[in-house]
Parts: C-alpha cells; structure tokens; sequence
C-alpha cells in the first residue's frame, strides 16, 4: 500500500474517527446560573428535549460543578426554579462568606 501513496503522492489511508476538528471544551464561557431553585442553588437552564420513553418533555439544565440534571418540564416551570436577573447572576457567581 505504500507504493501506491508513493506513486500518488498523497496519504490514502481512510480517515480516522477524530479527523473532526475536536468541539471546544467545556468551561471555556464563564459558567452563569440562569434559574434559582427554591432551596437556593443556581442552575443554568442548557434547553428542552423530549423524554424517549413516552415523549414528554424535559428540562435539561447543569449547576456550577457540571453536573447536567434533566427533569420534566412541568416540575421545571412549576415554581421550584425561578429566573434570575443578570445582577443576580454577577452576586450567586461570587464566592460567598459562609
């Protein structure tokens, strides 16, 4: 086989499964919270998607950690998460005292 790259002067090889350029890494935005939880911690809402099992619909959202959650959009919107302003945003991203 390495005649024939030879002969045509070019790599021939099949491409491999990362010749994608690789997708951006996680974390390099500013991670923001976009909803509060009643008990008080930030989550930042990622979209909406559909559950495969009976097709309802979820929230998918992640907190500060990376941990990604998904819920059923109806808990979501039911009151227990609350939207935050972007003042709100700069002071829940500021390490607290406690």
């Amino acid at each position: 086989m390495s005649w024939l790259k030879t002969w045509l002067g070019r790599d021939i090889s099949p491409p491999t499964p990362h010749a994608q350029p690789p997708a951006p890494p996680f974390g390099q935005t500013p991670w923001h919270p976009t909803h509060r939880h009643k008990k008080g911690g930030g989550y930042r809402l990622l979209g909406y998607g559909v559950l495969e099992a009976d097709r309802s619909r979820v929230a998918i959202y992640d907190d500060a950690d990376g941990t990604v959650w998904v819920r059923s959009a109806d808990e979501f919107e039911d009151g227990r998460f609350s939207p935050i302003t972007l003042v709100a945003v700069d002071e829940a991203a500021q390490p607290s005292d406690d």
